[in-house]
Protein backbone atom coordinates (compact mmCIF):
# COMPACT_ATOMS: atom_id res chain seq x y z
CA UNK A 1 0.00 0.00 0.00
CA UNK A 2 3.06 2.36 0.77
CA UNK A 3 4.43 1.75 -2.78
CA UNK A 4 1.23 2.62 -4.42
CA UNK A 5 0.43 6.27 -2.18
CA UNK A 6 4.74 6.92 -3.10
CA UNK A 7 3.90 6.03 -7.11
CA UNK A 8 0.89 7.94 -7.08
CA UNK A 9 2.08 10.64 -5.39
CA UNK A 10 5.42 10.90 -7.97
CA UNK A 11 3.11 11.00 -10.94
CA UNK A 12 0.72 13.93 -9.58
CA UNK A 13 4.32 15.26 -9.01
CA UNK A 14 5.62 15.04 -12.79
CA UNK A 15 1.60 15.66 -14.09
CA UNK A 16 2.21 19.49 -11.94
CA UNK A 17 5.82 19.81 -13.44
CA UNK A 18 4.90 19.66 -17.13
CA UNK A 19 1.59 21.73 -16.50
CA UNK A 20 3.97 24.47 -15.50
CA UNK A 21 6.72 23.89 -18.28
CA UNK A 22 4.09 23.78 -21.18
CA UNK A 23 4.28 26.61 -23.70
CA UNK A 24 2.19 29.72 -23.35
CA UNK A 25 -0.12 29.34 -26.24
CA UNK A 26 0.46 32.21 -28.82
CA UNK A 27 -1.76 34.85 -29.59
CA UNK A 28 -2.46 34.72 -33.38
CA UNK A 29 -1.79 37.97 -35.20
CA UNK A 30 -4.50 39.72 -37.21
CA UNK A 31 -3.46 39.99 -40.79
CA UNK A 32 -3.37 43.40 -41.88
CA UNK A 33 -2.99 43.97 -45.86
CA UNK A 34 -1.88 47.16 -47.15
CA UNK A 35 -1.01 48.42 -50.79
CA UNK A 36 2.61 49.88 -50.18
CA UNK A 37 2.81 52.35 -53.18
CA UNK A 38 1.49 55.57 -51.80
CA UNK A 39 3.96 58.06 -49.72
CA UNK A 40 3.69 58.73 -47.22
CA UNK A 41 0.80 56.82 -46.27
CA UNK A 42 2.17 53.04 -46.94
CA UNK A 43 5.13 52.95 -49.04
CA UNK A 44 8.74 50.89 -48.77
CA UNK A 45 12.48 53.19 -48.49
CA UNK A 46 14.92 50.53 -48.94
CA UNK A 47 17.58 53.27 -47.17
CA UNK A 48 15.24 53.98 -44.21
CA UNK A 49 13.69 50.17 -43.74
CA UNK A 50 14.77 47.90 -46.22
CA UNK A 51 11.66 45.74 -47.07
CA UNK A 52 9.95 47.09 -44.64
CA UNK A 53 6.58 49.26 -45.45
CA UNK A 54 6.34 52.11 -43.89
CA UNK A 55 4.38 54.69 -43.27
CA UNK A 56 1.24 57.00 -41.58
CA UNK A 57 -1.14 54.15 -42.04
CA UNK A 58 1.24 51.45 -41.01
CA UNK A 59 1.90 53.48 -38.15
CA UNK A 60 -1.61 54.06 -37.02
CA UNK A 61 -2.42 50.32 -37.87
CA UNK A 62 0.57 49.19 -35.53
CA UNK A 63 -0.99 51.90 -32.25
CA UNK A 64 -4.03 50.45 -33.14
CA UNK A 65 -3.09 46.89 -32.61
CA UNK A 66 -1.84 47.95 -29.22
CA UNK A 67 -5.03 48.99 -28.30
CA UNK A 68 -6.78 45.70 -29.50
CA UNK A 69 -4.08 43.39 -27.82
CA UNK A 70 -3.63 41.43 -30.86
CA UNK A 71 0.13 41.61 -32.68
CA UNK A 72 -0.06 42.03 -36.78
CA UNK A 73 1.06 40.57 -39.59
CA UNK A 74 1.38 42.94 -42.67
CA UNK A 75 0.98 41.20 -46.08
CA UNK A 76 1.01 43.13 -49.16
CA UNK A 77 -0.96 43.58 -52.05
CA UNK A 78 -2.23 45.78 -54.85
CA UNK A 79 -4.62 48.22 -54.31
CA UNK A 80 -7.74 46.43 -56.25
CA UNK A 81 -6.93 43.83 -54.72
CA UNK A 82 -7.64 44.07 -50.93
CA UNK A 83 -11.68 44.66 -50.91
CA UNK A 84 -11.56 41.29 -52.42
CA UNK A 85 -8.55 39.35 -50.44
CA UNK A 86 -10.83 41.11 -47.09
CA UNK A 87 -13.76 38.81 -49.00
CA UNK A 88 -12.07 35.62 -49.31
CA UNK A 89 -11.10 36.24 -45.92
CA UNK A 90 -7.15 36.38 -47.20
CA UNK A 91 -6.86 39.23 -44.34
CA UNK A 92 -8.88 40.65 -41.04
CA UNK A 93 -8.43 44.43 -42.31
CA UNK A 94 -6.89 46.40 -45.11
CA UNK A 95 -5.19 50.14 -44.69
CA UNK A 96 -4.62 52.36 -47.73
CA UNK A 97 -6.30 55.26 -47.75
CA UNK A 98 -8.94 53.83 -48.37
CA UNK A 99 -12.68 55.87 -48.61
CA UNK A 100 -16.07 54.12 -47.73
CA UNK A 101 -18.55 54.48 -51.04
CA UNK A 102 -21.59 52.89 -51.18
CA UNK A 103 -20.50 50.50 -53.61
CA UNK A 104 -17.84 49.39 -51.43
CA UNK A 105 -20.21 49.18 -48.29
CA UNK A 106 -21.92 46.31 -50.53
CA UNK A 107 -18.70 43.74 -50.25
CA UNK A 108 -16.97 44.82 -46.30
CA UNK A 109 -17.29 46.89 -43.69
CA UNK A 110 -15.64 49.93 -42.55
CA UNK A 111 -14.20 51.84 -39.19
CA UNK A 112 -15.16 55.65 -38.56
CA UNK A 113 -12.83 58.01 -40.44
CA UNK A 114 -9.36 58.44 -38.69
CA UNK A 115 -7.77 60.89 -40.83
CA UNK A 116 -8.76 63.83 -43.89
CA UNK A 117 -7.14 64.95 -46.70
CA UNK A 118 -7.72 67.33 -49.50
CA UNK A 119 -7.21 66.15 -52.90
CA UNK A 120 -4.71 67.17 -55.99
CA UNK A 121 -3.67 66.80 -59.44
CA UNK A 122 0.07 65.67 -59.81
CA UNK A 123 0.96 67.10 -63.06
CA UNK A 124 4.70 68.35 -65.26
CA UNK A 125 6.29 71.61 -64.25
CA UNK A 126 5.28 73.53 -67.18
CA UNK A 127 1.97 72.13 -67.20
CA UNK A 128 -1.11 74.88 -67.99
CA UNK A 129 -3.02 73.12 -66.09
CA UNK A 130 -5.03 74.95 -62.57
CA UNK A 131 -7.61 72.71 -62.01
CA UNK A 132 -9.68 69.42 -62.74
CA UNK A 133 -12.35 72.05 -64.78
CA UNK A 134 -9.75 72.01 -67.49
CA UNK A 135 -8.92 68.37 -67.86
CA UNK A 136 -11.62 68.56 -70.80
CA UNK A 137 -9.60 66.75 -73.92
CA UNK A 138 -7.16 65.37 -71.54
CA UNK A 139 -5.68 61.77 -70.14
CA UNK A 140 -5.94 61.79 -66.29
CA UNK A 141 -4.06 58.71 -64.38
CA UNK A 142 -5.69 57.20 -61.37
CA UNK A 143 -5.06 54.14 -59.58
CA UNK A 144 -7.13 50.74 -60.85
CA UNK A 145 -9.78 50.35 -57.98
CA UNK A 146 -9.49 53.57 -55.66
CA UNK A 147 -11.86 56.25 -54.90
CA UNK A 148 -9.98 58.57 -57.99
CA UNK A 149 -10.99 56.62 -60.10
CA UNK A 150 -14.71 56.78 -59.47
CA UNK A 151 -14.48 60.77 -59.24
CA UNK A 152 -12.91 60.93 -62.27
CA UNK A 153 -15.69 58.40 -64.11
CA UNK A 154 -17.80 61.66 -62.59
CA UNK A 155 -16.06 64.03 -64.05
CA UNK A 156 -16.39 62.24 -67.46
CA UNK A 157 -19.82 63.09 -67.61
CA UNK A 158 -18.93 67.10 -67.65
CA UNK A 159 -15.66 67.12 -69.02
CA UNK A 160 -15.49 66.57 -72.80
CA UNK A 161 -12.55 64.63 -74.38
CA UNK A 162 -11.60 63.83 -70.79
CA UNK A 163 -10.04 59.92 -70.83
CA UNK A 164 -8.26 57.75 -68.18
CA UNK A 165 -5.77 55.62 -67.05
CA UNK A 166 -6.31 52.92 -64.62
CA UNK A 167 -3.05 51.72 -63.38
CA UNK A 168 -2.53 49.34 -60.86
CA UNK A 169 0.64 51.42 -58.29
CA UNK A 170 0.88 54.86 -58.22
CA UNK A 171 5.03 54.54 -59.78
CA UNK A 172 3.30 53.42 -62.88
CA UNK A 173 1.05 56.32 -63.13
CA UNK A 174 4.09 59.13 -62.36
CA UNK A 175 5.57 57.18 -65.21
CA UNK A 176 3.28 57.49 -67.58
CA UNK A 177 2.96 61.00 -66.63
CA UNK A 178 6.67 61.81 -67.08
CA UNK A 179 6.52 59.88 -70.25
CA UNK A 180 3.84 62.43 -71.60
CA UNK A 181 1.65 59.71 -72.19
CA UNK A 182 -1.18 61.10 -69.96
CA UNK A 183 -1.49 64.90 -68.44
CA UNK A 184 -2.15 64.96 -65.02
CA UNK A 185 -2.37 62.13 -61.89
CA UNK A 186 -5.34 62.25 -59.40
CA UNK A 187 -3.58 61.79 -55.98
CA UNK A 188 -3.73 62.88 -52.51
CA UNK A 189 -2.16 66.21 -51.71
CA UNK A 190 0.45 64.83 -49.13
CA UNK A 191 1.31 61.78 -51.35
CA UNK A 192 1.71 64.63 -54.17
CA UNK A 193 3.62 66.79 -52.36
CA UNK A 194 6.02 63.45 -51.44
CA UNK A 195 6.50 62.41 -54.94
CA UNK A 196 7.38 65.63 -56.01
CA UNK A 197 9.84 65.90 -53.17
CA UNK A 198 12.16 63.06 -54.96
CA UNK A 199 11.14 63.05 -58.33
CA UNK A 200 12.19 66.30 -60.50
CA UNK A 201 9.90 68.16 -63.48
CA UNK A 202 6.81 67.89 -61.81
CA UNK A 203 4.57 69.80 -59.70
CA UNK A 204 0.87 69.92 -57.26
CA UNK A 205 -2.04 71.57 -58.15
CA UNK A 206 -4.41 71.41 -54.97
CA UNK A 207 -7.90 70.93 -55.51
CA UNK A 208 -11.21 73.12 -54.55
CA UNK A 209 -13.54 70.05 -53.82
CA UNK A 210 -14.05 67.92 -50.96
CA UNK A 211 -11.24 66.17 -49.51
CA UNK A 212 -12.03 62.04 -48.09
CA UNK A 213 -12.16 60.66 -45.13
CA UNK A 214 -9.75 57.53 -44.41
CA UNK A 215 -11.30 54.20 -42.72
CA UNK A 216 -10.08 50.94 -42.07
CA UNK A 217 -11.96 47.79 -44.23
CA UNK A 218 -13.10 45.17 -42.46
CA UNK A 219 -14.57 41.62 -43.94
CA UNK A 220 -18.52 41.80 -43.75
CA UNK A 221 -19.69 41.27 -40.02
CA UNK A 222 -15.88 41.34 -39.11
CA UNK A 223 -16.29 41.17 -34.82
CA UNK A 224 -13.03 43.99 -35.09
CA UNK A 225 -15.21 46.62 -36.28
CA UNK A 226 -16.79 48.11 -32.83
CA UNK A 227 -13.43 47.61 -30.83
CA UNK A 228 -11.50 49.32 -33.80
CA UNK A 229 -14.03 52.15 -33.41
CA UNK A 230 -13.26 52.31 -29.83
CA UNK A 231 -9.49 52.28 -30.01
CA UNK A 232 -9.60 55.32 -32.70
CA UNK A 233 -11.56 57.30 -30.45
CA UNK A 234 -9.06 56.64 -27.91
CA UNK A 235 -5.80 57.25 -30.39
CA UNK A 236 -6.56 60.50 -31.71
CA UNK A 237 -3.83 62.04 -29.97
CA UNK A 238 -1.78 59.43 -31.41
CA UNK A 239 -3.18 59.93 -34.83
CA UNK A 240 -2.15 63.80 -34.71
CA UNK A 241 1.38 62.70 -33.49
CA UNK A 242 1.66 59.99 -36.32
CA UNK A 243 0.29 63.01 -38.71
CA UNK A 244 3.14 65.49 -37.60
CA UNK A 245 5.61 62.93 -38.35
CA UNK A 246 4.44 61.48 -41.91
CA UNK A 247 1.91 64.56 -43.53
CA UNK A 248 2.49 67.61 -42.03
CA UNK A 249 3.41 70.55 -44.07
Amino acid sequence: MFLRIVGLFLVLISLGGCEKSSPKEEIKPLTVIISPDNPPFEFKETAQAGDQVIGFDVDVVKKLSQHLGRPIKIIEADFAAIIPSLQSGRADMGISTIVATDERRKSVDFSDPYYAHKLALLVPEDSSLTSEKELSNKTLGVQLGSSHEVLAQKWKMTLPGLSLVSLNKGGELVQELKNDRIQAVLTEETTAHKITASTPGLKVIVLEVPGEELVIAFPKGSPWVVPSNQALKAMKEDIEKIADKWVSD
